[in-house]
């Protein structure tokens, strides 16, 4: 009976430490808030995700450029999170905070809505409630969404700004994408934005200086 009981025991501990895991494994939903408000640290980080999912690094910002930051959950793809730090060498005052592809994390627009890696364009300019400006194609800046027009997701964030990083499936048509192309602005309404169908790539939120 002793050995039966204990067995349970053993059982149900395994079963608390396994719904542990998966719970830790979870994406989350990011906000400018807590560890990645205006002034925390990288204390603040290690706090909120423990020291061993907190790496220092020098983050890639773009054109081959490097920046003082962290990289959350750095061996797990789902939960890896990228942020550069304004003041670099404190390690402190979150810049940018970089969801890039693989990642698992979402950040809330207004009502219900949550915008993904993955996440449509169309369901982006839902979300904003209106179109919205997109830079053009196969370029530095290909897809780069930044200007929502006045639209909802320009004030969404408690102070922080969004921007989206849009790519296109292999698929995606020819023509409609060479109108697409370069140092250009079209909006997300355009007929050939429709019928190239871009997904987010990549998702920033930004403090303002």
């Amino acid at each position: 009976m002793k050995n039966l009981v204990l067995a349970s025991q053993l059982a149900a501990i395994a079963l608390v430490a396994l719904a542990g895991t998966a719970s830790a494994q979870t994406p989350d939903l990011l906000a400018c808030t807590g560890p990645f408000a205006r002034d925390a640290d990288e204390t603040a980080l290690i706090k909120a995700f423990g020291a061993n999912n907190v790496q220092r690094a020098r983050i890639e910002i773009g054109e081959g450029e490097k920046a003082a930051g962290a990289i959350l959950f750095p061996k797990d793809r789902k939960r890896r999170l990228e942020l550069i730090w304004r003041d670099g060498k404190k390690r402190r005052q979150p810049g940018t905070i970089y969801v890039r592809e693989g990642s698992g994390w979402a950040v809330a627009g207004p009502g219900s809505a949550r915008i993904a890696i993955g996440t449509a364009l169309a369901a982006v300019e839902t979300a904003n409630a209106k179109p919205f400006s997109i830079l053009g194609f196969d370029w530095d800046y290909s897809g780069t969404a930044a200007d929502w027009k006045g639209g909802k997701l320009a004030g969404a964030f408690g102070g922080c700004r969004l921007t989206i990083r849009f790519g296109y499936p292999k698929d995606a048509d020819a023509k409609a994408l060479d109108r697409l192309s370069g140092d250009k602005e079209f909006s997300s309404s355009d007929p050939d934005m429709r019928l190239v169908k871009p997904t987010a790539y990549e998702i920033l939120l930004s403090w303002p200086e």
